[in-house]
């Protein structure tokens, strides 16, 4: 099992621990240490009503980062640090994600989401084309952008990617039309729950840590499920119209054993994008990021030499 943090840390949270100031305090240390061992740095700027947070770090063609759906600019530390030794590297935080502020009456659709972005990487100044990665959500939200703002983007890389319909119903679609939604944290087993859902080789997460990502996402119930219905298929592009518009090179990088979208969506990407190249990585989830980070960035930075500028 990967772990998160060094044995000191775990050391550490074994004897601090217990109230909320010490969690955050832990937390905030290890996830700092984290980022530098990445060499990343906290910056943010400002996008309409919204603060956007993110980190940034190493030099060389730019690599530009989306999360997923209750997700943030943290879940790429360890992927990112294979990275920045070659390539200027930045991880943002969504408008109502992470750090950023949430503002309940704002649209959080894809194609929203995804002029956001646009407008993020305006104020961050990137004039040429980047290299876009997109995971879950973030996936569809880089699907959009590939497709209305071809401009932008190098190559795309999508990490059980939404956008599509997959041909096998998920375990999640499934549960949806139960009633229930695994995705949505409103008590502490819901997120434990949430954890072994979404990935099937989870890091290690030491209890202070765990604890206060707990209490931020049951905090977060409330636009959680907001953005989950803006998520609807309906308010987006139909992937049938938006892949054929889509000439960049795209790399699609999968777990087979995603409860949240199924690996059976990998074969619509390759009937609408068939020069995209497909790696499927056993035993993983809908994180590969976390849960194979090193093979992920190694199948990623092998894509990149295979499609230099």
């Amino acid at each position: 099992m990967k772990r998160l943090l060094t044995m000191g840390l775990l050391a550490l949270s074994l004897v601090l621990g217990g109230c909320a100031s010490t969690e955050r305090s832990l937390t905030g240390f290890a996830i700092g240490m984290e980022r530098s061992r990445a060499d990343l740095e906290l910056k943010q700027v400002q996008v309409e009503d919204f603060k956007v947070p993110y980190l940034e770090g190493g030099e060389g063609e730019t690599v530009f980062l989306i999360h997923g759906f209750q997700s943030n600019k943290d879940i790429w530390l360890r992927f990112a640090g294979q990275l920045t030794d070659q390539y200027h590297v930045i991880a943002i935080d969504l408008p109502a994600h992470g750090d950023s502020n949430i503002l309940m009456d704002k649209s959080y659709t894809i194609p929203e989401q995804a002029r956001r972005v646009g407008l993020i990487m305006d104020k961050m100044r990137l004039t040429k084309p980047v290299h876009v990665v997109g995971h879950s959500m973030g996936g569809a939200i880089a699907l959009d952008l590939a497709a209305t703002a071809p401009k932008r983007v190098k190559t795309l890389a999508l990490m059980n990617s939404a956008g599509v319909v997959e041909p096998q119903s998920s375990e999640l679609l499934r549960q949806l039309k139960q009633g229930k939604n695994p995705l949505i944290v409103r008590n502490r087993d819901d997120y434990e729950a949430m954890l072994a859902f979404t990935m099937s080789d989870p890091p290690y997460i030491p209890s202070p840590m765990l604890n206060k990502l707990t209490r931020e996402a049951i905090a977060r119930e409330p636009i959680a499920t907001k953005i989950f219905a803006d998520l609807d298929p309906k308010f987006g592009l139909k992937p049938e119209e938006a892949l054929p518009r889509i000439a960049v090179p795209v790399l699609v990088l999968w777990g087979d054993e995603d409860k949240v979208i199924d690996v059976s969506a990998t074969e619509v990407f390759k009937k609408w994008l068939p020069k995209s190249e497909v790696v499927i990585f056993k035993g993983v989830g809908h994180a590969p990021q976390l849960e194979r980070t090193k093979e992920t960035a190694q199948a990623y930075r092998a894509f990149l030499s295979r499609n230099p500028s």
